[in-house]
């Protein structure tokens, strides 16, 4: 099925992992009384955002990277990986946060990305540098895709935690004079 359609299979996938992660999430925020029941309209965020944002981005960027490094040598699978880290990643968080921002109709869709961007791809880094390595080096093609969506599973429930946390406002600390400093 996954050779026959690729890119639906790996939608379906992707957006199907985005939806359990999210849905685990929440039902351990049930159990542990943080959360009364599963808040559905966030459950549909995750969808949209997993299949109609993400998941045809990462479709078209492995399909692309396997074009131009098609080789699995110990040097394609390092480039292949830094390549991932450094655009595909950026790439993903960004559309996750601003995509999240926009279907929530907050004011500033920017302002979560821009308070949680470092500290997610910092963790995204130490996630996928593996996950990629064994992506690029052990799979065919045609299930790049489906693999991101299943190590997406854990991901992105890292994210549901980053996404729950609430931005704190910037401490601006007064400056003050030294009294002694005041006096002379």
């Amino acid at each position: 099925m996954f050779q026959k359609h690729p890119f639906l299979m790996n939608v379906a996938s992707y957006g199907t992992m985005c939806v359990s992660a999210e849905i685990a999430q929440q039902t351990v925020r049930i159990i542990n009384k943080k959360q009364e029941s599963i808040d559905w309209s966030s459950v549909g965020r995750f969808a949209v955002i997993g299949t109609a944002g993400i998941a045809p981005v990462l479709f078209n960027f492995y399909k692309y990277l396997d074009y131009a490094l098609p080789a699995a040598t110990g040097r394609t699978v390092m480039a292949k990986v830094a390549t991932d880290l450094l655009t595909c990643s950026p790439t993903t968080i960004t559309i996750f946060f601003t995509g999240m921002g926009v279907l929530e109709g907050k004011e500033d869709v920017f302002a979560e990305l821009k308070a949680k961007f470092w500290s997610t791809y910092k963790m995204s880094c130490c996630f996928w540098l593996p996950a990629q390595a064994i992506n690029f080096a052990l799979l065919p093609p045609y299930t790049r895709v489906a693999f991101v969506g299943v190590a997406s599973f854990i991901w992105v429930n890292v994210l549901c935690l980053v996404k729950r946390q609430e931005i704190s406002e910037p401490k601006t600390e007064s400056l003050e004079v030294p009294e002694k400093v005041a006096k002379d």
